[in-house]
């Protein structure tokens, strides 16, 4: 089974334009709507990243290693478009194809749900091309201990159109997410349970069909019983 590890951005410092919130705040409330939806939709096991935990080496990506994660997604918005850029990016390690498949599937379902047109040139990118070579912790930590690590920005939090699309559309990110990650790695909804009937027990159970105050209508009804096979008999009372 697929065990996916959900790291939201631990930024409580990057205030969003409009709202008066934060991409901590955000991001932590999309992975909990995707973690709901994955866990109770689809046949597979989400872990929510300790919070109190950093991305170092000893952070996040060895937590993900220790409880047997396949996969890393950090989860995270972006700034620095002067207030007019929009659009998904996803940034994935180029040893992985996989992690690239899902960065590209993330874009496409993000871009799809806002209502922003896209103006990123090139939204998916080598998450090892950034810091002169030394590429983003929580692609190049993941991808050493194993994982296939993605990290997704789901649009800009310096452009006020973005960023209240992001407050509003929640639910709608975390969604759109989960389709990412079920098309990436193939993923089965769960089967839905059929209700359990209980055994013939052997034993015929009667039911009484009436009670008449006139004997005229008790006798056209015992009639009615007889004429269709059954068995049946007027009691006094």
């Amino acid at each position: 089974m697929n065990k996916i590890y959900l790291s939201p951005s631990n930024q409580d410092n990057n205030s969003y334009c409009v709202g008066g919130t934060t991409e901590k705040a955000q991001m932590e409330a999309v992975a909990q709507r995707l973690k709901v939806i994955l866990d109770s939709e689809y046949s597979c096991e989400t872990i929510m990243a300790d919070l109190s935990l950093g991305i170092g080496t000893s952070g996040r990506p060895l937590d993900a290693k220790n409880k047997g994660c396949g996969i890393y997604l950090a989860i995270h918005s972006n700034a620095g478009g002067g207030g007019t850029a929009s659009g998904a990016v996803a940034f994935y390690h180029p040893s992985s194809a996989a992690g690239k498949s899902l960065a590209s599937n993330l874009v496409a379902k993000l871009n799809a749900v806002c209502p922003v047109k896209s103006n990123r040139s090139s939204p998916v990118q080598n998450g090892m091309s950034l810091f002169d070579g030394q590429g983003l912790g929580e692609i190049r930590t993941p991808t050493q201990y194993g994982l296939t690590a993605v990290l997704v920005e789901v649009d800009f939090h310096d452009n006020p159109k973005t960023a209240q699309w992001i407050i509003n559309s929640k639910d709608a990110i975390a969604r759109a997410c989960a389709g990412a990650i079920v098309q990436t790695f193939g993923i089965a909804k769960k089967q839905a349970q059929p209700a359990t009937l209980p055994a013939p027990s052997g034993k015929l159970y009667h039911v009484q069909v009436g009670a008449y105050a006139v004997k005229a209508n008790a006798d056209a009804m015992l009639a009615k019983i007889k004429a269709a096979g059954f068995d049946g008999f007027i009691r006094y009372e």
